[in-house]
């Protein structure tokens, strides 16, 4: 676990979770899905057990070429991150990764740390030589964030996302060469 500061001075940590912080992603994630537009799962889709949550931490944590990560301050999640490799051996080299942040603790550095952390643990991983994304064209705030860490737009899918308000947004693919 590393311990870091908000930029308004907020000690929080960064680490691995295991499956004591099962109940905790579920929790954080449902806080997520219910406060944004900005992300594909909506609340009511997201219905994964204790158990089941529990076993996809193990899983990721079990494989060298996966990450999972979790952004804590008293004892509770603010951020979240995951990288997932592809597992075609000829796409083997690429993976995409998500993160977000609790809406009370964003512009605060965490999301850039985040992903700092997973860029840096994507450039000590040999199998690893492309990470990607896929963002709202609409979540200006991200894209920026990404476009400051060196990602670069490859793609556009025009029309992806239908809201539930029926607006259409387009979704932006982003990759950074780590090797």
């Amino acid at each position: 676990m590393n311990e870091y500061l908000t930029k308004d001075g907020r000690k929080f940590s960064i680490k691995k979770p295991n499956a004591v912080n099962a109940e905790g992603i579920i929790k954080y994630s449902k806080l997520l899905f219910a406060s944004t537009d900005q992300i594909l799962t909506t609340l009511e889709e997201y219905t994964i057990t204790v158990e089941n949550e529990k076993k996809w931490i193990q899983n990721l944590n079990d494989d060298p070429n996966s990450l999972l990560l979790i952004a804590e301050m008293n004892n509770g999640i603010i951020g979240f991150l995951f990288f997932i490799p592809n597992s075609k051996r000829k796409i083997s080299h690429t993976g995409e990764f998500g993160v977000s942040v609790h809406s009370k603790y964003q512009s605060l550095g965490i999301g850039q740390l985040l992903v700092e952390v997973l860029l840096k643990w994507a450039r000590q991983n040999v199998q690893i030589e492309k990470v990607y994304l896929q963002v709202f064209a609409t979540n200006h705030n991200a894209i920026k964030l990404y476009e400051k860490l060196g990602f670069i737009e490859e793609g556009r899918h025009n029309k992806a996302i239908k809201q539930l308000d029926g607006q259409y947004v387009d979704i932006i693919q982003m990759y950074i060469e780590t090797q």
